[in-house]
This record gives C-alpha cells, structure tokens and sequence, in this order.
C-alpha cells in the first residue's frame, strides 16, 4: 500500500502547486504577485509531503531522484502517472472554478491565449532553471550531510521562485512536467511546444544527477 500512498501525496501536491500556476497564469487576484502565490504553496507542500512521498510534484526531479538511486523504476513510473494526471486534473479544476468567481478571475473555460515563445531562448531558460532546481533537491534534501535540515522546503522553492521572477516572460517558467501538462490543457502552451519543453527540463535533470554523483561520490 505504501507506494499507491504515496503516489497519492504526489498527486495532491502536484494538483495543488499546478492549480496556483494555472489561476496565476490566467491573471488572478495575484497578478505580479503570482511567482509568490506558487513559491507560498510550493514550500507549503514539500513540508506536508517530505516524509511521506519525497514530495517530488516534477516528472523532472523524479528522473533525478531515479538517478541519485533515492526511487526505483516502478515508483518513477507511479509518481509520473500520478504527476501528469494531476496536473490535467488541475486545469479543468481551475477553468470550473473560474466561472464561479465573478470580476475576480479571468474565464478560463476558454482557452488561454497560445505562449509563442522564442523556443531558443524558450529551451535555455528551461534547461538552466530545472537544472538547479533538481540538483538543489539532491543536495538539500538527499545527502548524508544535510541529513536532518529543517530548511530543504524553502531551498527548493527559492529556485521556483528566482526562475518565475527572471525567466517567466521567457518561457511562462515552466520548469515542471506536470504543471506544462496543466499549461496545455488550459490552451496557454501548445503540444509541440509542450514536449520540446520536456526534452530541455529532462536534460536538465539528466546533468543535474550526473553532477551529483560527481561532486558526492561514495553516497
């Protein structure tokens, strides 16, 4: 039972941190407050999520994590399912409750207008920001030294939070799998676009857990 637990205290972070990013990026009562409002619930729920699931809430850092040899192949594949799921879930909750709310929020039943970034810069901006947000995560949350820190929670967020307030009109900040799954679902971000993101947040993680098993050899 404990691997479908915590497969579902991924899908309840990665709802929550992917409903924050679909509201704020359909210009909710944040507004340029937004990279806030996700930073808020991001930190909020790694420390609910730690000490159960890891709490991941990115298909990105849960190939890292795989790397590092914290997650076997069969719980990558649980947590990707219930990531990605729970980020599509978090585009319809998000597009219902909109119509809900009146004067305060945009309609996002309709689709958002299509993101046309620079897919060059669009991709390095992509890359250079997953990459420290999955090494952050191995270094603060998975090794022997920083065994027993209190602090992991707002490390990992801070990166979100840097990327969202120096990239986000680069890219939309994306950095995640499973909130991109979001962004498409909501029409801000195209399929095509959707998976060339994917291929640079990978490659991301990729040198991320090969620099980590550089720099902790032994572990």
């Amino acid at each position: 039972m404990r691997p479908v637990k915590n497969a579902l205290v991924e899908f309840i972070g990665t709802f929550f941190v992917a409903f924050v990013v679909a509201i704020a990026v359909g210009g909710g009562i944040a507004a340029n407050l937004a990279p806030f409002a996700v930073f808020a619930v991001l930190v909020a729920c790694i420390y609910a999520g730690r000490h159960l699931s890891g709490a991941v809430y990115n298909p990105a850092v849960t190939v890292t994590l795989w790397m590092r040899g914290s997650l076997q192949a069969k719980t990558l594949l649980a947590f990707w399912v219930a990531q990605v799921a729970a980020g599509v879930v978090a585009a319809f909750v998000a597009a219902f409750v909109a119509t809900s709310v009146v004067r305060t929020m945009p309609n996002l039943t309709m689709p958002l207008q299509p993101f046309a970034p620079d897919m060059r810069a669009a991709i390095i901006v992509e890359f250079l920001f997953t990459f420290p947000l999955c090494f952050v995560v191995l270094q603060v949350a998975t090794t022997e030294k920083a065994k027993g820190n209190s602090y992991y929670g707002v490390a990992i967020a801070m990166v979100v939070l840097a990327g969202a307030l120096t990239v986000g009109t680069v890219s939309s900040a994306v950095f995640n799998p499973a909130v991109g799954a979001t962004l498409v679902a909501l029409g801000h971000l195209t399929l095509p676009t959707y998976l060339t993101y994917v291929g640079a947040q990978m490659a991301g993680a990729v040198l991320a857990g090969g620099l980590f098993k550089f720099t902790n050899a032994g572990e």
